[in-house]
């Protein structure tokens, strides 16, 4: 039996393998596909996610500064609109990345497998039965051989027709599709009759990301209602029809392929956990696809939930930790569920919708607004508080990515966490006596030096990069508490009468 098995062996399925890796835990990977996918699906990625991948040395980008108030920005677009830049932490590397999925969906398994993972592909998973003590999965192999395979655990990274999300009791909440597009893989012989990048007009949308030399990408979007068969093939002929009705005139396309139809239909998973059985990523939360905000979630989602089912069945953590999985991910995928359907809406060319986009468009020329809304999409404005008298400049935010002394040599915070376990930074003197007064699992403790000054004595990190605790060396006690019981951590208690300092 295995600790855990992830149905799914995309971005999100392997980063949970990865996560299960870098401590050992027996699980198994089950992907129906033979190889990666070089279709063009996710290829922007964001502060958040970016900085949840370089926390594990899958993506690095070149240090420019050690200042963490240092900013760098982005121009990006919201519904199609020039109206959003999208901000970071300079410290942290580039504020947004573009790698294609299918070469960021290599790395991750790479680096994965090299920690001792285990994939098998060309394996359909057929069914998913949760009993009390294990789950079974069947599957069903490249030659036809039903195999059976059981866990503690099963993880659902296996998208939007999840069989591990209809195989448990996970609610439900649908918001049916209200328009249609088409995605196409072409060339376009003659670029002029074609704006690149976004384009509107009365009647829709098209996005054309631009190859001279070979095949461009480009997507048409319509918003008169959805096809009546979503499973129909697209046709050449359709998808070139779409893009003449919507631009105005005739379009050259030569030898259109991969033409995949998608729509604003959205769904979002009330509990991401039933018992044994967990989703991630697309099984969790579907909806319109619009700047990557479902694999950069996904990525983050993967990592939140790897780490926490690494120290449960390492036996560093109690069960209640699980729970805190849907309690910090639900929400952030509600936000991409309900900024993807106002998307949706704004692009909508009908007259009717010409107050909502002339209402956004004032409104994001107040700094306040385009700021929360920019941080949102961008996913540095989330924090994990803990509150109880943590260090409030710190409680609950994403670490930045400082460097600083360790043994003589010089490292960072992306690098001490690579490991996948929580990191407590200290003083050397005080490192020192917490050796001597708590029994910390799952956590490596550092003698550091280089933060900045005005930061407490310590500074306890989670696995996923977030401050799950900082104080001074007098309040140990206090985090002792705050890690049993905010991460059931099997933390040994400090003597009230024995005080640190």
């Amino acid at each position: 039996m295995y600790d855990v098995i992830v149905v799914g062996g995309g971005p999100v399925g392997m980063l949970v393998a990865n996560e299960l890796a870098l401590h050992d835990v027996s699980a198994l990977v089950l992907e129906q596909r033979g190889d990666v996918s070089e279709y063009p699906k996710a290829g922007t990625y964001h502060s958040r996610a970016i900085g949840t991948l370089a926390r594990r040395g899958i993506v690095a980008t070149p240090r420019q500064t050690n200042d963490h108030t240092t900013i760098t920005s982005e121009p990006f677009q919201f519904a199609g609109y020039p109206w959003i830049t999208v901000r970071g932490r300079t410290i942290d590397g580039a504020v947004m990345l573009g790698i294609a999925q299918a070469d960021l969906e290599r790395a991750i398994t790479r680096h994965a497998e090299s920690e001792g993972a285990h994939l098998l592909r060309e394996m359909t998973v057929t069914s998913v039965h949760q009993e009390p003590q294990h789950v079974t999965v069947v599957a069903t192999d490249a030659g036809g051989v039903e195999r059976s395979f059981t866990a503690r655990y099963v993880v659902g990274a296996d998208g939007g027709r999840s069989i591990v999300r209809r195989s448990g009791d996970f609610a439900v909440t649908e918001y049916p599709p209200t328009m249609r597009a088409i995605l196409g893989l072409a060339t376009i012989p003659h670029p002029h009759q074609l704006r690149p990048g976004w384009s509107h007009t009365a009647r829709g949308w098209t996005l054309l990301n631009l190859n001279r030399y070979g095949e461009s990408r480009l997507i048409v979007f319509e918003f008169d209602g959805p096809v009546d068969d979503r499973s129909a093939p697209v046709t050449a002929e359709e998808y070139s029809a779409a893009i003449d009705r919507v631009v105005g005139s005739h379009v050259d396309v030569v030898e259109p392929h991969y033409l995949n139809r998608f729509s604003d239909y959205s769904r979002i998973v009330h509990n991401y956990r039933d018992g044994r059985l967990f989703v991630a990523g697309d099984a969790a939360h579907i909806h319109y696809p619009l700047g990557g905000q479902g694999l950069n979630t996904g990525i983050v989602d993967a990592v939140n939930l790897g780490w926490k089912l690494a120290a449960v069945v390492t036996g560093a953590a109690d069960e209640s930790l699980l729970d805190t999985y849907c309690a910090e991910r639900q929400s952030v995928g509600q936000w991409i569920v309900d900024n993807t359907r106002v998307q949706s809406m704004l692009m909508n060319p009908a007259s009717s919708n010409d107050p909502l986009r002339s209402v956004f468009a004032q409104m994001l020329c107040s700094s306040d607004a385009h700021d929360w809304l920019a941080d949102k999409l961008n996913g540095t404005s989330l924090r994990h508080e803990v509150g109880g008298g943590i260090d409030p400049d710190l409680d609950g935010i994403f670490l930045p990515d400082h460097e600083v002394l360790v043994d003589g040599e010089r490292t960072t915070v992306s690098k001490l966490l690579q490991d996948g376990r929580f990191v407590l930074l200290a003083a050397p003197r005080v490192v020192d006596e917490l050796a001597h007064q708590v029994a910390l699992p799952f956590t490596r403790v550092v003698a550091a030096d280089g933060l900045p000054a005005k930061y407490p004595e310590i500074v306890v990190i989670r696995p996923d990069g977030y401050v799950a605790w900082a104080g001074n060396r007098v309040s140990v006690s206090a985090m002792i508490d705050t890690l049993r019981e905010r991460f059931g951590l099997a933390c040994a208690p400090v003597d009230d009468a024995v005080m640190l300092g």
